[in-house]
């Protein structure tokens, strides 16, 4: 699947797969999900250890206080539910209109970068933070990626599909640990 990925990385084009039976739409959308979580992880794992290393204060993350400010079932809702919805139809939906266009890998990419820069907004320290932007938004706009592949070949739902789970299994172990805490 990575090689696929790839593949319509150094080339992206608005080919869908076609006609594929729904278990194998579902191992695909399982294979990017775990590929994207051990990558992204590595990479959140690499530039937390670059600040620490650096002395840099990234601040707390927002995910933190919104287990402060609301119930678990509504940290749910918005953070595997809500979010996910909202953001495949503004970031990957509009592909749609570059489906025979020669700007689509344009507007793929920017999608992407987009997404990536969405998320500065969840480090409190953001705005200060913003020569550090590219690594601090690397794992979202990886993401990005993942999501418009399978956006382009097999359809927005999967796109909302994958982004749930990954944000699913996210808030799954979030969870873990605010429990712990």
């Amino acid at each position: 699947m990575l090689k696929r990925l790839w593949s319509f990385c150094r080339k992206p084009e608005y080919l869908p797969y076609r006609k594929l039976p729904l278990l194998l739409r579902l191992k695909i959308v399982a294979s990017l999900v775990f590929w994207n979580l051990i990558i992204g992880i590595g990479i959140v794992l690499l530039v937390e250890g670059l600040f620490q290393w650096l002395e840099i204060d990234m601040g707390k993350h927002k995910t933190e206080d919104m287990f402060l400010k609301y119930t678990y079932l509504q940290v749910f809702a918005m953070m595997v539910l809500l979010a996910p919805l909202i953001e495949e139809f503004i970031f990957r939906g509009p592909l749609i209109f570059f489906k025979r266009s020669s700007f689509f890998p344009i507007a793929f990419y920017l999608s992407c970068l987009l997404f990536g820069l969405v998320h500065l907004s969840n480090f409190e320290e953001g705005a200060s933070l913003l020569w550090w932007a590219p690594l601090l938004v690397a794992p979202q706009a990886l993401m990005g990626v993942f999501l418009g592949f399978l956006r382009v070949k097999l359809g927005l739902r999967y796109a909302i599909l994958m982004h749930m789970s990954h944000n699913g299994i996210l808030f799954l172990l979030i969870s873990l640990i605010e429990l712990v805490e």
